[in-house]
């Protein structure tokens, strides 16, 4: 019993052993053999099991793919926002290389439509880095300058300068407010009340924004204008003017009326005045012009001019020859010389939009001084005694843009067959300086349109034929 005790002992170390190595090898997981089935029934994975298992797969995996482009196929419900994008994304490649057309709603850029529509339609910008003498000697003295160098003065008049200090007011309260558009536009519109309320009715300011009649748009000239062109700088006659004829009193043939005109009168196409909106696809036009609608319109009123020439407005207006209101519907506006385009602060707000809009309606304004200059040169007044063609005067209109508190000048003329705006001062209205300057030349030129732009217009209205009453 001894020696078996002893023999035991001496096992024992090893007994131990062998039990931390079986806790160890029942720590890790292993399956456990099947009771239903001895683990000697397994089949064996031998290397030819394996290859028809592959197959098998690839097999499974070929015809989930074809039912799969099968579904595709199919008219689907529209894939949910939690859905993979890649499918959307085959589509949408699918469709751009399927069609090759331009989107209909893609406007060009203010940039873009500067140095492409506006320049196939001879319309430049800042293009001159000089004013043609003619031109400059016009407008310094309209402005009040010997040179260009002369410090600006401020109107002497008290009511001017209560209008200059209140305007300044204005602006400081609209730029800490980051004032949008209409405060901007409202704050000028009552800066020019106050000026115009001086000017005893002569002057009609409009801040309507509508329409103008889109026949005064300058066209982009085709290959025959080019090779017609003359050198005499004139624009091409739009196809909406039609010249009055001069009538003979001895031709039995012709009935005039009290008025001066035949029973018929040419009426403008229906085409012509219209006045719908411009259309997406209009709008990516390389040549589309977008017809002016300016903030701010400043003009003659038509009841200051006497009734004979009310008539010869009214008249022309409706066959077309003169369009002195350049609205499509009428506004009680003859023959605008100033223009408004304002912009707020805000994200649309681009001063270069508020300029090209600037430059079309500055062109459509230089086209109805061409078309009241070619009615009455050449024709002789009677009354006055005044024969042979009229002053070589240009014709010039001013123009404002805006953008916040900066505000642009700009002159407009034609020069070498082109449509020229150029800008002669800009300012900032939060700044009592460049305030009294801005308001002291806007004076200036609604002055200018009281008084010698005003005349200037009742001159040639007396050459225009059939302007005078018939005795």
């Amino acid at each position: 019993m001894s020696k078996r005790r002893l023999s035991d002992g001496a096992k024992q170390p090893c007994s131990v052993s062998h039990a931390k190595r079986l806790r160890l090898n029942d720590s890790s997981p292993r399956p456990l053999p099947s009771q239903s089935r001895p683990p000697s029934q397994l089949p064996r994975l031998t290397e030819a099991t394996l290859a028809y298992l592959q197959q098998s797969l690839r097999g499974h995996n070929t015809k989930d793919c074809k039912a799969v482009s099968c579904l595709e196929d199919m008219d689907a419900p529209p894939t949910p926002r939690s859905g993979p994008t890649y499918r959307g994304r085959s589509r949408r490649h699918a469709r751009s290389h399927g069609s090759r057309t331009p989107s209909p709603n893609k406007k060009p850029s203010p940039q873009t439509y500067r140095t492409r529509n506006l320049h196939h339609a001879n319309v430049r910008i800042d293009a001159l880095s000089d004013l043609p003498p003619a031109i400059d000697a016009q407008v310094r003295q309209i402005l009040g300058f010997e040179t260009w160098q002369d410090r600006i003065g401020s109107p002497a008049e008290p009511p001017f300068e209560n209008a200059a200090a209140h305007y300044l007011a204005e602006s400081r309260r609209n730029a800490i407010e980051c004032a949008l558009e209409g405060d901007w536009k409202a704050s000028l519109y009552n800066l020019i009340r106050q000026l115009t309320d001086h000017g005893a009715w002569t002057l009609k300011v409009h801040m309507s924004e509508k329409v103008w009649d889109p026949s005064l748009k300058p066209t982009c000239s085709t290959a025959d204008d080019i090779e017609n062109e003359d050198d005499s700088g004139t624009r091409t006659p739009r196809s909406a003017q039609i010249a009055l004829p001069v009538f003979d009193p001895n031709d039995a043939t012709t009935t005039v009326s009290a008025t001066g005109f035949t029973a018929h009168v040419p009426i403008l196409s229906p085409s012509t005045v219209s006045i719908a909106p411009t259309t997406s696809t209009e709008a990516a036009d390389p040549y589309h012009l977008s017809t002016p609608k300016p903030d701010i319109t400043i003009g003659l009123a038509h009841t200051k001019f006497d009734a004979r020439h009310q008539r010869r407005l009214v008249d022309h207006q409706a066959s077309g020859s003169i369009l002195s209101d350049p609205h499509a519907a009428d506004m009680g506006i003859r023959f605008p010389f100033l223009v408004i385009e304002a912009k707020g602060l805000s994200l649309n707000g681009s001063l270069v939009s508020a300029q090209n809009q600037a430059a079309v309606s500055g062109a459509c304004m230089l086209a109805i001084l061409q078309d009241l200059h070619n009615q009455a040169d050449g024709y002789d007044d009677p009354a006055t005694g005044a024969e042979g063609a009229l002053d070589n005067t240009p014709a010039l209109c001013f123009s404002i843009a805006t953008a916040g508190s900066i505000h642009e000048m700009n002159i407009h003329f034609m020069h070498d067959g082109c449509f020229h705006m150029h800008c002669f001062r800009a300012f900032r209205t939060t700044l009592e300086r460049d305030t009294t300057e801005f308001v002291y030349l806007l004076h200036r030129i609604l002055d200018w349109g009281k008084e010698a732009y005003n005349a200037s217009i009742v001159r040639k209205l007396d050459r225009v034929p059939g302007s005078r009453m018939v005795s």
